[in-house]
Formats: C-alpha cells, structure tokens, sequence
C-alpha cells in the first residue's frame, strides 16, 4: 500500500526532476559520496494492447507483457509506453532483492485507472468491506492478493506507484509465507525512486528515494518518528488514519529500516536479508508463533520483534541502536548525496 506518495523522478544523469533543489551559497561544502548505482534493462520490452471493457468506456483497454497485464483507463498516450517498461524492469528489481524465490507463468495483474472516480468505484465494488479502508489513500495505490489497483497521478508519480505496489504484488504471487508489513513495505519503497534513460527506459537505485529522505529528515528534525519496536509489528491499514506526518514517517523509517537490512555497514546484512526473505518465499520462515508460515493465517504481530533478532542473529537492543546511528546517517549525512545522485 502506498499513501501521499509525492511526485519522483531522478535521471541517472543527476538532474532530478519535478522538485526543488535549495542551492547552499556563502560556504564550502565537502563533496558528498556517491550513493550506490544505476541499473535497468537496455532494451525495450515488448509489450501489445488487446481490447477491455470498463463501464463502457471506450478508452479501455489492456497492456500485456511477458509477466503482466495491465488493464487501464489512462487517456494519455504516454501511459501505454510507460507501464510496460516499469513493471518489467522493476520486477528484475524484485529479484535481485529476493534470489531465488521462483517467477509464475502466470502473468501478474495490474489496475491503472485514469481517474481517482474510477479507482473509487472500482475499489468499492471488488474490496468489500475493507472498501473504506482503502478510500483513505490520499494518493497512491493498494494491492489486494496479486493485483494491484493505482490510478493517473502524472508520469514519475504514477511511475513509483505502480512500482511499489509491484512488489507486494510479487511477493502476494510468489511468497507462501507472509513477511512482516513493516519490511514489506519499507522493501516496496525501495523500488520508488525510478531514473530514466531517453525517457523510456527506467532505471534503479535502490540506495536513493527523495521522497522518503526527505520525510525521516523532517521527521528527525521535528521529533516525529516512531519507537522501532512499535512500529516492526505494525501494517499500513493501521497507519493511514494517522496524520500526515506520522503516516509520512512511518514510511520514511520502513524505507530506511529495509535500506539498512540491504546495504548498511557494506551490506553486512544483506544476506541475513535474502535467507529471511527467501524461507518466507518457501513457507519455512523462522517464526515462534507458526503463523506467519502461510500468508492467508492470521496476523500475529508478537512474531515479528524474535524474527528481526533471529534473521539478524543480534538482542532488539543492539539492532535498535544500530538501526538509530544509520538513520541518522541517511538523514543527514546522505541527505545533499541523495540529491546530487
């Protein structure tokens, strides 16, 4: 689930787009280190439009690739190039990040609506209940089993979404266990901050997101984040009635507790990462209280905190004060790096 997701899009040729950059004047600043790297497909991927109907709209119509089918209402010509190449390139994303966790032949569905009417009536007649828990997106997208439902909220913004809304959608497709929220979703903004080539071919860095800087920043800055142990045994459904800024924080610290499973202390933990990831795709994940080794049982949020110390074989403790010291570095120390990458 996505939520307030703002406008992103930094070019592999360090020109950041649709967002201010505040020059620093009157002082010298050391140069900033380079934060990770670039990388997408080189070529193409194909991609042919088959008719659909959706309240009899004539525009209507369904995107197909290799591993997804997009079904859209999008007017603007643009979107049909766009959706293909980021859902294929992102899904090789995907994959780095979870080796070894299998690829359907099934292709994957995708929602993409032109206008947020549409994404409402749709989301009220397919989600039940549930119907008005996913009303409060402000903006942004949701995902329910293995589709993803996202509508038109211009070319980078959308771009990220349907992104970020790809992961939970593979890991729905792929996963027999269930992760815990908290590392899906700080996992799934990860795959936000796409880079263009040409304006058509994305690429990844999976070490930078402006957006999400930005909010721990802001969230540091004004005292706003929240406890790790709280937040571990939490989900998006239970964030979105927060205000903004507590919504907007919960998913900066996701975003940079994933990031420092990833590559903090040069990638030390990346291989605990991968191990915990890969037993959840195979259902064998580590869990105390067995609920968590099928995704359709019940949530049990006290598995999570002897999961985290388990996968990363460290007390809570220690991983707290390890989390805290390299949030601090991302939000300050590669705060101007972000930008300049």
């Amino acid at each position: 689930m996505t939520n307030t997701m703002a406008s992103q899009s930094t070019k592999p040729t360090l020109v950041p787009l649709g967002l201010l950059l505040l020059l620093l004047g009157g002082c010298q600043i050391a140069p900033k280190p380079q934060l990770g790297h670039w990388e997408g497909p080189q070529l193409l991927s194909n991609s042919s439009v088959e008719a659909w109907s959706f309240r009899g709209d004539p525009a209507a119509h369904r995107l197909k690739t290799a591993h997804y089918l997009i079904y859209t209402t999008a007017k603007r010509a643009e979107m049909d190039a766009l959706l293909p190449q980021v859902m294929e390139g992102a899904l090789a994303q995907y994959q780095k990040v979870a080796p070894g966790t299998g690829a359907s032949e099934t292709p994957m569905e995708c929602y993409v609506f032109d206008r947020r009417e549409e994404w409402e009536a749709f989301t009220k007649a397919h989600t039940g209940n549930d119907a008005s828990i996913y009303l409060q997106i402000r903006r942004g997208g949701y995902t329910i089993r293995d589709r993803y439902v996202a509508y038109d909220i211009g070319r980078y913004a959308t771009a990220s979404v349907a992104a970020h809304e790809g992961w939970h959608q593979y890991v729905a497709r792929h996963f027999i266990g269930r992760l815990p929220p908290f590392l899906e979703e700080g996992l799934a903004c990860m795959f936000e901050g796409i880079g263009w080539k040409d304006e058509n071919l994305p690429r990844w860095n999976l070490s930078i997101n402006q957006v999400r800087v930005q909010a721990l920043r802001r969230a540091v800055e004004s005292n706003k984040l929240w406890p790790l142990e709280k937040i571990i045994a939490m989900h998006a459904g239970e964030v979105v009635e927060e205000n903004g800024e507590k919504v907007d924080a919960f998913y900066a610290q996701a975003w940079c507790f994933a990031k420092f499973l990833y590559e903090a202390d040069n990638a030390r933990f990346r291989p605990n990462l991968q191990k915990w990831l890969t037993e959840t795709a195979y259902g064998t994940v580590y869990d105390p209280t067995h609920t968590h080794n099928r995704a359709g049982g019940p949530w049990n949020r006290t598995g999570v905190k002897p999961m985290v110390e388990h996968y990363l074989n460290l007390d809570f403790a220690t991983i707290d004060k390890l989390y805290q010291a390299y949030l601090r570095k991302v939000a300050y120390d590669e705060y101007a790096a972000q930008w300049n990458s």
